[in-house]
């Protein structure tokens, strides 16, 4: 048992490490090649997991040549274009100037209502409101409105709007942040100050901008 526990730990810290090391791009937004190396990392995993008489060198060998393989060809499709068009997907246009490209639909196996779903969820009510539409390589959708449907942007109506600062969290479900202390190049005396009559461990939620704007969240008192 104590064995198969072992191997467990080693196996899941092993693939965190790896897909670390293909980047944060892998948990959502897969190509292709990024799917297979993530559906053959499991498969090497599950084998010492399955059958404890397998030394575990016996599949960290095949790990380190696929991850290897994974960055080297990453690599390569960064800095060449001719790898990056065999190696990655181009977008598909299936609305194209509002019209709609019933071939791409069937190409690509989908539907008319799996399209209207992804309108409705960028806002459209209608078909007709949309003057371009991509499937993306990652597998997702990209709309863009006819004109009359977009909304107003503050350049469009001429209006100057500040820049919005960023909130940094300084204190967690009542843990201290020093890494967002530093980055407004503030003091934990500062940060007592800010919160006082207040604690860390009675704050749920403490964060502040460049600007000096507060933001404070009580834990509740559970009963």
């Amino acid at each position: 048992m104590t064995k198969v526990l072992f191997r467990t730990f080693f196996m899941y810290a092993v693939i965190l490490l790896s897909m670390k090391m293909m980047g944060k791009r892998q948990l959502g937004q897969m190509q292709i090649s990024e799917f297979i190396t993530a559906m053959m990392l499991s498969e090497l995993a599950a084998l010492p997991l399955s059958d404890k008489n397998i030394p575990l060198i016996y599949c960290l060998a095949p790990l380190i040549v696929l991850i290897s393989l994974e960055v080297a060809l990453s690599y390569i499709a960064a800095r060449s274009p001719a790898a990056q068009k065999f190696l990655e997907s181009t977008p598909v246009t299936l609305i194209d100037k509002g019209i709609l490209n019933q071939q791409a639909l069937l190409d690509n196996r989908i539907t008319l209502k799996e399209l209207l779903v992804e309108l409705r969820i960028s806002g459209l009510s209608s078909i007709s409101e949309a003057q371009y539409v991509y499937l993306e390589p990652n597998g997702k959708f990209s709309v863009i409105p006819k004109a009359p449907y977009r909304q107003a942007t503050t350049e469009d109506l001429n209006l100057k709007v500040p820049e919005d600062d960023p909130d940094i969290s300084l204190i967690v479900d009542g843990k201290i942040n020093k890494n967002g202390l530093n980055y407004l190049s503030k003091t934990e005396s500062w940060l007592k100050k800010e919160i006082s009559p207040h604690i860390p461990c009675e704050i749920l939620l403490f964060s502040s901008n460049i600007a000096g704007q507060h933001t404070l969240i009580l834990k509740d008192k559970l009963k």
